[in-house]
């Protein structure tokens, strides 16, 4: 299968710092060639931002664009498109990449909700707006510059593994129609039994989905993934469970690794449960989806 590596090495619109060197991290420790490893036709782009002065709304949003045209050159290509990013953000280029409508569907693994908009945030990090802008939300504007950017409805988001959530925010949600699985009720009822009714009736909206990562839906004592971990999380078996049903419901039209910090993974942990969770996604899409050759 071909894969599209596409690194975003970008964190509130500056590079290669704080969670904006996760991309390259992967990518100089082997991801390209671990795939490679696998049979698989890997090639890899890095995006950059084109003006000199960055300002962190205006850069996410040129690199939304130019992941957009580059996930849609890969689609188009046969290639799997593979996202790296510092920010959850950069989500809105993939999705106006693969090409959003009313039969998209979003599965997102995450510690947070991600759903603040700039009248809920308390931080206000742009970041923590994502799947709310995806949502179409908020940013309109800005998302109307996105090639091929369509909002999602809410009532086609699966949020899986939270477990700090603002109440405001996820009152937003829950009212905009999006489905909480948080990572209580994962280890409550285990992965397999907590998923399955919602991703059947997620598959009941649409057969493509977008399928997001943000690393710290993992559990932070066994791979901290960013200095924003809460407490609690998912584990790697469980993701890689719930990637195998994911798989065997959907057409995963594109996957994005985002939030990945290498200077809390000392002892490689997130390195190595990112590496497994890609492959993972890699493999289930060249088993379960022939439109990528």
């Amino acid at each position: 299968m071909k894969v599209q590596i596409i690194q975003v090495p970008y964190d509130s619109g500056h590079r290669s710092i704080r969670m904006g060197g996760g991309p390259e991290h992967f990518v100089h420790n082997g991801l390209a060639n671990a795939l490679r490893d696998y049979g698989h036709d890997v090639s890899v782009h890095c995006v950059e931002a084109p003006s000199q002065f960055r300002a962190e709304i205006r850069t996410a949003f040129e690199l939304h664009r130019a992941v957009a045209e580059r996930v849609r050159f890969a689609y188009d290509n046969g290639a799997f498109p593979l996202v790296l990013s510092g920010n959850c953000n950069g989500s809105l280029g993939a999705v106006g990449g693969i090409g959003s409508n009313d039969q998209l569907g979003i599965i997102w693994f995450d510690g947070h909700g991600d759903f603040n908009t700039p009248e809920t945030t308390e931080s206000g990090f742009l970041d923590g707006m994502a799947l709310a802008t995806a949502a179409g939300l908020c940013w309109k504007k800005m998302t109307a510059s996105i090639p091929g950017f369509r909002a999602v409805p809410a009532d086609n988001i699966l949020h899986v593994g939270g477990r700090d959530f603002y109440a405001e925010e996820q009152t937003l949600f829950e009212e905009s129609g999006g489905t909480i699985v948080d990572a209580e009720t994962i280890s409550r009822l285990g992965i397999t039994e907590a998923l399955n009714f919602p991703l059947r009736t997620l598959r009941m909206r649409g057969p493509r989905i977008y399928l997001h990562f943000d690393l710290d839906v993992l559990d932070p004592t066994r791979a901290p993934a960013n200095e924003f971990a809460a407490p609690g999380g998912i584990t790697v078996s469980q993701i890689q469970e719930a990637i195998k049903m994911i798989g065997q419901r959907f057409t995963i039209c594109a996957c994005g690794v985002a939030s990945y910090d290498p200077r809390y993974d000392r002892e490689d942990e997130v390195l190595t449960a990112g590496m497994t969770i890609i492959k993972s996604v890699v493999a289930t899409v060249n088993v379960s989806d022939r439109q990528f050759h």
